[in-house]
């Protein structure tokens, strides 16, 4: 099985994809290979609604362009940019990991809240709850770092800090499960993640693996009988 994550944005170096494709085959099952790309062109990062227009039309296009090459795609922002539009082009299955956090991290019934990067974003993660038919009374709250993209990785420690501060206030609201709303996030050192989990005792529940399995199971019921 070999699928495609691909990076909606320019500017990521070799040495980060490479990182994050490694995380990537970590949670994949041994017999999947996901591949990480990028588009030619777009937003070094996505931090609002203008941002993901922008980043639409190379998502549409590389997956128009790329079907034979893969088995399925991983949209890789957690807005699932340019979702509908790539799947309405594709053979082949496509996953939007803030959909699949959605759809996956909040089964039994879990009461949840959702943390991403700012107003704008926390907004956008709303809308995917109601667009992912689930019952928005089931969303406790949305919460937000303050912290642009491109600057999560400046003090991972303090990207940590907030991020238990977050989840704390979360479930003290109620929430059951946090959903990581930003694939940057998604992607800090897992170390950092399983202690601020651990620290709040409330379980992470991280799109970069609810999109991979995702991702296996429709190329799995696509290819199944054939």
């Amino acid at each position: 099985m070999n699928i495609c994550y691909l990076v909606p944005g320019i500017g990521l170096s070799d040495s980060e994809k490479t990182r994050r494709q490694e995380l990537l085959n970590e949670i994949a099952a041994s017999e999947t290979h996901v591949n990480v790309e990028q588009v030619q062109d777009g937003p070094r990062s996505i931090e609002n609604a203008v941002d993901e227009y922008k980043a639409m039309p190379e998502v549409l296009r590389y997956v128009r362009d790329n079907q034979d090459g893969f088995d399925g795609f991983i949209i890789g922002c957690a807005g699932d940019s340019g979702l509908e539009g790539a799947r309405e082009q594709s053979r082949k299955p496509v996953v939007g990991p803030g959909e699949s956090s959605i759809l996956l991290g909040t089964c039994g019934d879990k009461r949840f809240s959702i943390v991403t990067i700012s107003g704008e974003r926390a907004r956008i993660k709303r809308r995917l709850v109601r667009e992912a038919g689930i019952d928005v009374g089931r969303l406790v709250s949305s919460h937000t770092l303050n912290i642009p993209v491109l600057g999560l990785y400046n003090d991972q420690g303090a990207t940590q800090r907030g991020l238990i501060d977050m989840m704390s206030e979360a479930r003290e609201l109620g929430a059951e499960t946090m959903l990581i709303g930003c694939m940057s996030v998604a992607f800090m050192d897992p170390a950092l993640l399983g202690e601020a989990s651990d620290k709040t005792d409330m379980p992470l529940v991280n799109p970069i693996v609810t999109a991979v399995k995702m991702a296996e199971a429709l190329v799995a019921m696509d290819q199944f009988g054939r």
